[in-house]
């Protein structure tokens, strides 16, 4: 049920007195219903099975696989076979709400087919993720009163632009923690105003955040549209249930870690103090606009991708926010601008660390002020005038004016996001990955009684290979960082057997004693793919394994430095 707007005052303004110049009112529009809007339903399912079909095709061949996704997912397995939070030692690095859901989608595949929980396979869950998510942004682009070819632009570019179709296809906590922001977003902004949507768009957002805590900093935009939509007779207890909700359900993590003797440092345990420190005091990347940082090395591979949703979306988020006081559009969308606007400056700091998927995060405000800027354009150029005296272009003119603008964006646009696209949909970078780890599975003879370094991208591979998961199976960070790990390996590089050497381990072994040693003291007996990108087998010249000489099977040998 909608509220009553308030009666319009219409009594006469005394003569001679001046009319007082008002800024545009913020009232409730009638509620779109998209079970009867036969209009909305079919635009939204077809751009939604466009979407589905770009970003599920080839999903797991590009782009090539990563760490973190490997990481997450081995977290969810563990939790699948009740083993924990972690397939190691959890320690606080993130909460662990992200991947549980992550366990609870690929439950059902895992139960049928093991074998199937790998990176490559299990990416499909997150074309569930990113679908549900391309619905939320048409619903809250709606509920934030853009018209209905708006709301479309904002899906498509969220749900087709190359740099959402590199990450969204990629298993991170970040696209999990989107979808329930964008659910709060949309809660928090219902037409109808129920107290019980306030609540739940808190509860929301406190999922969102315990998906990916770097989404703490979305919730004051947040209870801004929530205050912009609420009923002002009701906003009170709507504020106060929406921080209640969020609070009760956040603090369950401090309260699972103080349960567990693990909330402060100890020396016999991790601590969430301790995992928090971390985070905050990671070495910075450098500034953003620094053309020698590492964070300008990380703007470059998402401009790369696409220039027009990250600049475009920034340019309309600052747009929308100057003419927030006299534009109707600016002021509904205020919330998504100032999430982009938030974001845009804490990529800023200058001593701040810039990890590639932050942007993800960014990416549905992005789309939705960069449409609404559209919208609003469009308004500006085709109303009619306020006063008969008012000057203005013929009305065809502005049409064509309109038509031209339209063109032009289409004509730039649909290019550059084609060749990106056909990347994505016809290139394997991940063959390399999937050959290093059938050739683990199929030439070492005793997999069980062999240790290897790998790094997580295929870790669970080699667990249904037959590898014994944690001191088999070793996650490389873990032979230098984890004592329960270190411990297996008295004799350091020498306990370990083989070495799958991909481009994160050969990086990060500078810092890890153990495994820049096994990297030096070890050979390659396969190679697969060719530069940076390649994935190497090495093994160890104490090692136990004997797989014989099998150089260059399956691969070719790769040029540069292998660490």
């Amino acid at each position: 049920m909608t509220s009553t707007l308030p009666a319009v005052d219409a009594s006469p303004v005394p003569a001679g007195r001046p009319r007082a110049r008002r800024r545009p009112a913020l009232t409730h529009r009638p509620v779109v219903r998209f079970r009867s809007s036969p209009t909305d339903l079919a635009l939204c399912w077809t751009l939604l099975a466009a979407i589905v079909a770009v970003q599920g095709w080839n999903i797991g061949a590009y782009p090539t696989f990563s760490d973190d996704e490997g990481t997450y997912l081995a977290q969810a397995w563990a939790v699948q076979q009740g083993d924990g939070l972690a397939h190691y030692t959890y320690w606080y690095d993130h909460p662990p709400v992200g991947w549980m859901q992550l366990a609870a989608l690929t439950w059902l595949p895992a139960q049928f087919a093991p074998e199937t929980m790998t990176v490559g396979t299990m990416r499909l869950a997150m074309l569930i993720v990113a679908a549900i998510s391309a619905v939320l942004v048409y619903v809250l682009a709606r509920r934030l009163w853009l018209p209905r070819w708006s709301a479309g632009l904002a899906m498509a570019l969220f749900g087709l632009s190359p740099l959402a179709v590199n990450l969204q296809r990629q298993i991170f906590l970040d696209n999990i923690a989107v979808l329930w922001m964008l659910l709060a977003f949309c809660l928090a902004a219902s037409p109808n105003r129920h107290l019980w949507h306030h609540f739940a768009a808190g509860i929301a957002a406190a999922i969102g955040v315990l998906s990916k805590e770097t989404m703490l900093l979305v919730l004051p935009a947040l209870l801004f549209t929530m205050w912009r939509f609420s009923h002002r007779d009701t906003r009170k207890f709507a504020f106060t249930g929406a921080i209640t909700s969020c609070a009760l359900i956040g603090f369950t993590y401090p309260l699972y870690a103080l349960l567990k003797g693990e909330l402060l440092p100890g020396d016999d345990h991790v601590s969430l103090w301790d995992g928090a420190a971390y985070q905050m005091s990671r070495p910075g990347s450098g500034f953003l606009l620094d053309t020698s940082s590492a964070s300008h090395v990380v703007l470059q591979d998402w401009l790369y991708y696409d220039r027009v949703l990250p600049l475009g979306g920034l340019a309309a988020a600052l747009l929308l926010l100057a003419t927030y006081r006299w534009s109707v559009t600016a002021r509904a969308l205020a919330g998504p601008a100032a999430t982009v606007a938030i974001f845009a400056l804490v990529a800023l700091r200058p001593d701040g660390y810039l990890p590639a998927m932050y942007v993800v995060q960014a990416l549905p405000f992005l789309a939705l002020v960069l449409a609404g800027s559209a919208a609003s354009i469009t308004h500006a150029l085709l109303r009619r005038g306020r006063r008969t005296d008012e000057k203005r272009l013929p009305r065809g003119l502005r049409i064509g004016l309109v038509a031209a603008l339209a063109l032009g964006a289409t004509a730039y646009l649909v290019p550059r996001w084609y060749d990106g696209n056909r990347t994505a949909l016809t290139s394997d970078e991940s063959a390399p990955y999937r050959q290093a780890a059938d050739w683990m599975a199929q030439r070492v003879p005793d997999p069980a009684r062999t240790r290897v370094l790998v790094d997580d991208a295929i870790w669970l591979d080699l667990v249904h290979a037959g590898y014994r998961p944690g001191d088999g199976a070793i996650w490389f960070y873990k032979a230098d960082l984890d004592p329960a790990v270190t411990k297996t390996l008295p004799r350091g590089w020498r306990d370990v057997d083989y070495v799958v050497s991909s481009r994160t381990v050969r990086r990060d072994a500078v810092d890890l004693p153990t495994v820049k040693a096994a990297l030096r003291h070890s050979t390659p007996v396969a190679v697969f793919g060719e530069g940076p990108a390649r994935v190497e087998i090495r093994k160890t010249t104490e090692g136990a394994g004997d797989a014989g000489d099998a150089r260059g099977t399956g691969g070719t040998k790769g040029t540069g430095d292998s660490g």
